[in-house]
């Protein structure tokens, strides 16, 4: 949430008991809800992160990776943005024999 007198980004802060949030110009908001940050992932979502391709026509790059299920020492990889933006990407990896799909996390 942003600050509605001057535009700053607010703070949450617990003053006692309660939740409030604070801007430095001095703006309080007491609305504990408004406070509140949650995040809903489903299933799809997950499935859609290993996404890469058609699975007849995978156009991304292929590097030496050892597949966990069979062994094969070629696969295809991709990377995606997971978590926080100052945290490392999240490689995706399948692989040309088996499909495999596996990630690994940087």
């Amino acid at each position: 949430m942003f600050c509605p007198e001057c535009g700053s980004i607010l703070v949450p802060k617990k003053e006692g008991e309660k939740t409030v949030i604070r801007c430095s110009c001095g703006y309080t908001n007491t609305n504990a809800e408004a406070a509140r940050i949650t995040e809903k992932r489903t299933e799809k979502e997950e499935e859609r992160l290993f996404e890469a391709a058609a699975e007849d026509k995978i156009h991304a790059p292929i590097t030496e990776a050892e597949c966990p299920k069979c062994r094969n020492d070629k696969a295809y990889y991709w990377t995606r943005q997971t978590r926080a933006g100052d945290e490392g990407e999240t490689k995706f990896h399948q692989c040309t024999k088996c499909k495999h799909k596996w990630r690994e996390y940087g």
